[in-house]
């Protein structure tokens, strides 16, 4: 088998880039965990959606992944490094298989990571998709808790009629339209741009108003 030696992994439910890594974060320092090369289309299953790998691979990796700790060296029961030799994402697995968290790395292991697989050969994992649904978001964190902050600001406003219409048109330039409080939350939530900056500056401002 294979191995990675020495990596710092972030292991979140929601998989975060290394630029999105945050000082409150739980990180993994790793001693050793397995490597496999996969295809791209079973990279991309592994990474963005919740699949269950078989008892068989399970097997495989049982016990082999070793984590430093304040006390020693730890064991992750069931985990590994996939790759499709152009990235790198580490998935930790329950003991019925299912994926539960994973982690990307900083860009210098990564590349080193792939530079152990440019000598492999690709792997079959043998797995099944439990959720088919992709769950990476476009956005990184920052952006999401902007947003976050502006849905509950604008949800002290919604039964004030006259700051939602003015809100609506700052967003919209334009007052068309019925069920604007409806509207505008929906409109916000769909992506991140400099634009959710003034409004939530905009929003603080009649806030204090208020």
């Amino acid at each position: 088998m294979i191995y990675v030696y020495d990596v710092l992994v972030n292991l979140n439910e929601e998989m975060y880039d290394f630029y999105d890594w945050d000082e409150s974060d739980d990180y993994v320092h790793v001693r050793r965990v397995p490597l496999f090369k996969v295809s791209f289309n079973q990279y991309s299953d592994l990474v963005n959606r919740k699949v269950k790998v078989s008892e068989d691979f399970l097997i495989n990796i049982k016990d082999k992944t070793q984590v430093f700790s304040s006390r020693n060296i730890e064991i992750i029961p069931y985990s590994a490094i996939f790759s499709d030799g152009k990235m790198a994402v580490m998935v930790e697995f329950n003991d019925k298989g299912c994926s539960l968290r994973k982690s990307k790395f900083l860009i210098n292991e990564e590349m080193e990571i792939l530079n152990i697989t440019n000598s492999m050969k690709e792997s079959v994992v043998d797995y099944n998709i439990v959720n088919s649904r992709a769950n990476r978001n476009n956005m990184i964190r920052s952006e999401r808790n902007v947003i976050n902050v502006i849905v509950k600001e604008l949800e002290n406003l919604k039964d004030d009629k006259e700051r939602i219409d003015y809100l609506y048109y700052e967003w919209f330039d334009s007052n068309e339209g019925n069920l604007k409080y409806e509207k505008l939350l929906k409109d916000l939530k769909k992506s991140f741009t400099s634009k959710h900056l003034e409004f939530l500056d905009l929003l603080n401002l009649l806030t204090i108003q208020k």
